[in-house]
């Protein structure tokens, strides 16, 4: 990408960032930040903000306080380009988990994508029914080493309510399911993200997670998407780059816990 079509790509991120809610979500627009929560209070995220180095502390307080009194724990996604340019060190010092850096990569399917058709690792299913869904949980519970059940419960909502702006998919190995994804999508979006891609360790290296990205890009394509978005871990990214995937930014998922008086 030219300086220019990064710059461009950029500015419609921090948009969608600002205002975007998919289906199962609430959007509050503040005047320098915005908050997004599952509709159902299982999860709450600062989405974007644009602060200064004399307004940043204040802000950052009046959050920590807004959550304590909800009596939940939230994370505040910072990406390498918000201001103040400071802003990661504010959070930590304030007492928030920095998680590992990861990096914004897009795809222009605007370009060429002969992998996209690539079926050559094995099959990959779209979740459609409730019980893939445990099917996914075990497969990515066992690729991530983590508990995975936010996200098969999300999965599951959005069956539940027929939407297909949240989409899991497993990519199996005969009839052994060894790896998993989810895409997700809006109408007012020019971004398709992809989130959660992983494969279980006996799998890996051998083509399963490429062929969910581009199980993936076929329906973000279908659903009318520009790009193509991971937030990629240095495991992810070079698989993603080799595919034509960019590097737009960095970011970073910080988390304070103030329901439990940290």
């Amino acid at each position: 990408m030219s300086r220019m079509d990064r710059n461009g790509i950029l500015a419609r991120l921090d948009d969608e960032r600002r205002h975007l809610a998919r289906d199962g979500e609430v959007v509050e627009l503040l005047p320098s930040l915005t908050r997004l929560r599952g509709a159902d209070g299982s999860w709450h995220l600062v989405a974007w903000s644009s602060l200064t180095a004399d307004t940043a502390g204040a802000t950052i307080e009046s959050q920590i306080e807004h959550h304590r009194r909800l009596g939940v724990s939230f994370e505040w996604k910072v990406f390498a380009h918000d201001a103040p340019p400071d802003m990661l060190e504010r959070l930590r010092c304030r007492g928030f988990e920095v998680g590992p850096r990861e990096a914004v990569v897009v795809f222009d399917l605007g370009w060429p994508q002969p992998w996209a058709e690539d079926t050559a690792a094995g099959a990959v299913v779209r979740i459609d029914r409730a019980e893939q869904v445990d099917v996914y949980l075990r497969v990515a519970e066992e690729a991530f080493g983590g508990d995975e059940r936010h996200a098969a419960a999300q999965l599951l909502a959005a069956l539940g309510s027929g939407s297909t702006q949240h989409r899991g998919y497993i990519a199996y190995h005969g009839d052994e399911p060894v790896s998993a994804g989810r895409l997700y999508t809006h109408p007012d979006s020019q971004f398709a993200a992809f989130y959660g891609g992983g494969t279980r360790p006996g799998f890996r290296g051998r083509g399963f997670y490429r062929a969910l990205v581009a199980a993936r890009a076929r329906d973000a394509m279908a659903a009318g998407a520009r790009y193509l978005q991971v937030d990629a871990l240095p495991t992810s990214r070079p698989i993603l780059e080799r595919l034509g995937f960019q590097w737009l930014t960095d970011t970073w998922p910080c988390e304070v816990y103030p329901a439990y008086g940290r």
